[in-house]
């Protein structure tokens, strides 16, 4: 098995462009999440065909590949192979470069980084409020709430809950780069319990005799430890800058706390509260409009908010709604029809298809779906890609959330929902919601299961069709090149052989066979007939395909990617054909040198495995058929 992960993990690694081109990788529950130096190089079709990995995609500038529960150990032998970290230095470019991306997509990708890391302690809190209702006085009565033990475990439980502000601070410390002791220092203040007697008092507070402070309750909130530390890491980066270096063990630290706390107390965390209110506010009236509407929509479109990851916008309005007034109705409930869906609906496909290889893939990733919530195998590896069972999943889960809406089924615990966390249903006011939860998990496997072997074609498998069409695409790149083709070189200027380039990614040949040129026209013309599969926002890199099939990398410079697209001007689209010789980029090669960029082009085929033959004559790519 650890042969196995390694494996995964090496040729991850060689398809994402090497340790060269990895600025940090870390994991959550199913993925990969790699920040790249640069996005255009990882191989996305030789990425998905590793045996091992679900799938691909980029959210929130990581470029994340799909692993499902073996994660943790591809992660580690990754870490082994590469040297790659979870941190990274951020420096003016690459702030600059985290400043272009949508401002929801970092937002989310935000508070997902805050997020993820604190769900074991979450969950093991929320799972242990549930075992002292099961075995407390509201059902089994065999510990009494003033017992010991009770009150003992009751703390640990609550423990997560309470000091939520001071974890929320130091994940997002870790996930801006900024000092977590000082970010975790600041926070603290929010729940120290004469701050929670002043600020829950009648009396005014004022700070400095002065500036009023808002009073309100911090102890289980998220958004103004988030915004104090978001704040911390301009503070800090401030006072790095303007204190001498003398000084920096002392007085910089000090700085950091005095300017931040106060506007924290102030200004942040009041701001936050109206933030996490607002929210809930805003849910609970969507709820309250017609719960059994809103659920059957969120339940049926679950797997789509979670492929996209805006699932992480109700993450924290679930978890204030989880201390006050102690249960979820929308999130968790949602999230159970949704997960056992996926589960009855690669069941489904186990039960249908006549392909081995695909029962095999199917049956551990139900499993995995039904008693762990881990859904991304399921659905990258199965639903997803036949398409007609992910209908059914939707459709199954759809009707599992109009019952749960209708019949207003409630989470007490944050947990992954599905069969072993069934527990998390368990309501202290009697059996009645659990019996409910346990009706959308039968309802949203069943009819998942069933709608997954109508809908799956008889005879053939629709994944099989899938991978023919695949193969008959690749039998047609064959085909459409006859003899030889011969690719000039797109750009005028000295070639050079792909090896001579100052970057081990492109010399070594990872991303495919090739040549670079050294520009002496800041001008890129069309090689040959053909479509713009790719152009990156960036303007830095294409990717183009012949009408016989060969696909071709051009990456203008190294290190390109940050420069945001400044030097260049593209005369193509994402999807328009062009003819040979057509002006498809321009660029600047004196800014490129200005900004300290090599201005070497790697040309590049990357479906060279396609062809019999690759060889560079005459500064020309010289193609064979197979």
């Amino acid at each position: 098995m650890a042969d196995k992960n390694r494996q995964i993990a090496e040729e991850v690694l060689a398809a994402v462009g090497g340790s060269a081109n990895i600025t940090s990788v870390t994991h959550c529950m199913t993925r990969l999440r790699f920040v790249l130096k640069d996005q255009s190089i990882p191989d996305k079709k030789k990425l998905e065909s590793i045996k091992g990995v679900m799938g691909t995609n980029i959210a929130g500038g990581q470029y994340q590949v799909i692993i499902g529960n073996s994660v943790g150990k591809v992660y580690k032998e990754l870490v082994a192979i590469s040297g790659a970290t979870d941190t990274v230095a951020m420096d003016d470019d690459m702030a600059a470069e985290k400043e272009k991306i949508n401002p929801v997509v970092a937002a989310l990708d935000f508070i997902a980084g805050c997020m993820t890391p604190l769900f074991t302690a979450i969950i093991a809190g929320g799972l242990i409020k549930v075992l002292l209702v099961i075995f407390g006085p509201t059902l089994l009565n065999l510990l009494s709430s003033e017992s010991d033990t009770y009150i003992l475990m009751n703390a640990l439980g609550d423990a997560p809950f309470y000091f939520l502000p001071v974890l929320v601070a130091f994940t997002a410390s870790k996930k801006l780069n900024c000092n977590s002791y000082l970010a975790v220092m600041v926070s603290s203040v929010l729940i120290y319990p004469d701050v929670i007697t002043l600020l829950g008092g009648d009396k005014a507070t004022h700070l400095f005799g002065v500036i009023p402070v808002v009073h309100g309750s911090y102890s289980s909130s998220i958004i103004p430890a988030m915004l104090s530390t978001i704040l911390l890491m301009y503070v800090e980066r401030l006072v790095d800058r303007i204190t001498p270096e003398w000084s920096k063990n002392f007085l910089k630290p000090l700085l950091i706390v005095v300017i931040t706390a106060p506007i924290t107390l102030c200004v942040l965390a009041p701001l936050g509260l109206m933030i996490g209110n607002g929210l809930q506010f805003v849910i609970n009236g969507i709820y309250g409009f017609a719960p059994w509407l809103a659920m059957l929509i969120l339940s049926g479109l679950m797997p789509f908010i979670v492929m996209t990851g805006m699932h992480w916008a109700f993450v924290p309005a679930c978890l204030m709604s989880l201390a006050n007034p102690g249960y979820d109705v929308l999130l968790l409930p949602a999230m159970l029809a949704s997960n056992i869906a996926q589960s009855g609906a690669t069941f489904g496909v186990a039960v249908k298809t006549k392909d081995k290889n695909i029962r095999e893939m199917a049956i551990p990733a139900g499993i995995s779906a039904l008693l762990a919530g881990v859904t991304e195998p399921a659905m990258y590896g199965i639903t997803l890609k036949l398409k007609r069972p992910m209908i059914a999943a939707c459709i199954a889960s759809g009707i599992g959330g109009l019952m749960a809406g209708f019949m207003s089924l409630k989470a007490y615990a944050f947990a992954t929902p599905c069969l072993t966390a069934i527990v998390q249903f368990v309501s202290p006011e009697g059996g009645k919601n659990i019996i409910c939860a346990i009706a959308v998990l039968i309802e949203s496997f069943v009819v998942a299961f069933v709608l997954s072997i109508i809908m799956t074609k008889n005879e053939t498998n629709d994944l099989e069709e899938i991978e023919q069409n695949e193969d008959m695409k690749t039998a047609e790149v064959s085909e459409g090149l006859t003899g030889e083709m011969q690719i000039s070189v797109p750009i005028k200027g000295e070639v050079i052989a792909l090896s001579e380039v100052k970057d081990p990614t492109f010399a070594a040949g990872i991303l495919g066979e090739g040549l670079a040129v050294v520009p002496e026209e800041g001008k890129v013309y069309a090689p040959f007939d053909g479509v713009c599969e790719n152009i990156f926002d960036t303007l830095h890199a294409m990717g183009l395909k012949s009408d016989n099939g060969v696909e071709l990398l051009i990456h203008v410079g190294l290190e390109t990617v940050q420069l945001n697209g400044e030097p260049f001007t593209a005369h193509i689209q994402d999807g328009k054909h062009f003819q040979k010789g057509d002006l498809l980029l321009e660029f600047d090669i004196d800014a490129i040198k200005k900004a300290g960029c090599e201005i070497q082009t790697p040309v590049i085929v990357t479906n060279a495995d396609e062809f019999d033959s690759i060889a560079i004559k005459n500064d020309k790519i010289i193609i064979g058929g197979k």
